[in-house]
């Protein structure tokens, strides 16, 4: 960016450089050119739509005829004007001069899809369905915000229907409920692993009532070992 005060200066000839009264001269014509490059810098840059902010952006809103609270309402939004922040209103800003500019052929509404959905949409068409596109998604996860997708406006020539089909699936979910027995309210049976021994005894525990259940242990059967 250029400074002009400094150019100013730089252009003096050697006889003249460093009097104070032609520095201060060459530093307030520096400032107005100054100002006057800003101003045409801003007027370059500020009312472009991928640069405007604010009322700049506002104003661009006017000649695509779409107001901030327009595109709210295409965004499915509730609030009031200013619901919508620039970033926001820029992506419907640019939908609204695609739609106003574009031909409605098969690649012009695959692009304004894609200003609001960045993955991949299939086409088809259906006989039982006349006149109308299908796009279809791959399977999505519950990750995937679909809303974004559904609700995205469209573009399409007159006579012809849109058709959005969004897949999702949910993973196989796995959990391990552990079941335990309760103090009356329940039946627990316990199996032991084999155990080997050179003692024979009874192979099962009498049956106990403990609060009107019943608890059993069932052991397995034993073999006396040869001596």
């Amino acid at each position: 960016m250029a400074d002009y005060v400094q150019k100013l200066r730089d252009d003096l000839v050697e006889q003249f450089k460093g009097k104070p009264v032609i520095d201060a001269l060459m530093e307030a014509v520096g400032d107005e050119l100054n100002e006057v490059r800003q101003f045409y810098e801003d007027l370059r840059d500020k009312r472009n739509i991928q640069t405007a902010v604010g009322k700049q952006l506002d104003g661009i809103g006017d000649n695509a005829v779409l107001t901030r609270l327009e595109a709210g309402a295409l965004a499915c939004a509730k609030e009031s004007v200013y619901v919508l922040d620039d970033d926001a209103y820029r992506t419907y800003l640019i939908y609204k001069i695609w739609k106003n500019t574009n031909n409605c052929t098969y690649y012009d509404i695959i692009r304004a899809f894609k200003m609001f959905w960045d993955k991949p949409l299939h086409y088809r068409e259906d006989p039982a369905i006349p006149a109308t596109m299908i796009f279809e998604t791959d399977a999505l996860t519950p990750e995937a915000d679909v809303s974004k997708l559904l609700n995205a406006p469209f573009i399409k020539a007159a006579g012809v229907a849109i058709l959005v089909v969004a897949n999702t699936e949910t993973p196989e979910m796995v959990a391990d409920v552990p079941v335990e027995g309760i103090l009356g309210r329940g039946y627990t049976t316990t199996t032991l692993p084999e155990i080997e021994t050179g003692e024979a005894f009874i192979d099962t525990v009498l049956p106990v009532p403990a609060a009107q259940n019943i608890t059993q242990t069932k052991l397995p059967e034993l073999e006396e070992d040869e001596l």
